[in-house]
């Protein structure tokens, strides 16, 4: 028995389809009957539920918002990512973790190792990185599984927002100082199903790390190619300074996948294939 906790967010949600799709049996669980910041209500239904398994999608993950309410953020984050390792000790679950690039300070130029040193620049990266210590200490044999840049069918994320702007604006400022890699939630999903039994720190993301502006460069002809009438004319590369938000985000938080793809036996499929099969969906 799988247990899905944060089933309500876009990954979680993207397990509780490739469960059904996969028949591989689940309870999913959102905010209100999983409550993460609650030890006493996530033992109780841990205890009721017997899952075998557990994956942690619970989190706070908007950025800006986590500067203004950093309570909010460390008590999903950190405390209830402790939580859920605690009650997987408590039922002899295995755990899988999702965490984030933010967890490292972004001043590299070549993709980051899961051994090197994490140095959080924002609230949200520091309450995931204390999420990450509160889980191995509770769990030791637990995985946590680092992802960067998600983009699915639900929710609202950098691809969502630039395909939203590229109907409505003719020229589109995009930061050009900011690279990672794009992050396809059916890919991690799949990814997730398959290390359900794993022990570690994995990183992964779709293959090919790229500014946000030369995404977005590639998006446009893409979208121009299936043939899809937009209004945006034009990419304008841009600064980070150009827009005003609360928290700092790491420059550069290309993640290395050479120890996942040595795990499963491949390597992540790119961005842009990823891409593709977004687009037929939306």
């Amino acid at each position: 028995m799988l247990w899905i906790v944060g089933a309500e967010g876009v990954l979680g949600s993207t397990l509780v389809e490739l469960c059904k799709s996969n028949k591989i049996s689940y309870t999913a669980t959102g905010s209100k009957e999983g409550d993460v910041t609650s030890l006493e209500c996530m033992s109780r239904v841990a205890q009721t539920i017997q899952p075998t398994h557990i994956v942690n999608c619970a989190a706070f993950t908007d950025v800006d918002k986590a500067e203004q309410f950093p309570e909010s953020a460390f008590a999903i984050n950190a405390t209830g990512a402790g939580h859920v390792a605690t009650v997987a000790k408590q039922v002899g679950a295995k755990l899988v973790h999702i965490s984030t690039d933010y967890v490292f300070a972004g001043t590299h130029s070549t993709p980051y190792l899961e051994t090197e040193e994490c140095a959080p620049v924002n609230v949200y990266g520091m309450s995931k990185w204390e999420g990450e210590k509160q889980v191995f200490a509770a769990l030791p044999s637990a995985c946590v599984i680092r992802a960067s840049w998600f983009f699915g069918k639900k929710g609202k994320n950098f691809i969502s927002t630039l395909l939203e702007r590229m109907h409505e604006k003719e020229v589109i400022p995009v930061v050009a100082d900011q690279s990672s890699c794009l992050t396809y939630c059916w890919d991690l999903g799949d990814i997730v199903l398959k290390m359900l039994d794993a022990t570690g720190v994995f990183h992964f993301a779709n293959s090919g790390g790229a500014s946000r502006f030369e995404i977005a460069q590639e998006i446009l002809t893409m979208v121009r190619e299936k043939g899809i009438a937009v209004r945006c004319e034009k990419i304008e590369p841009v600064s980070s300074s150009y827009f005003l938000t609360r928290a700092k985000r790491p420059a550069y938080s290309v993640l290395s996948t050479c120890k996942i793809s040595q795990y499963l036996g491949k390597p992540p499929r790119p961005w842009q294939e990823a891409f593709k099969e977004y687009l037929s969906h939306v």
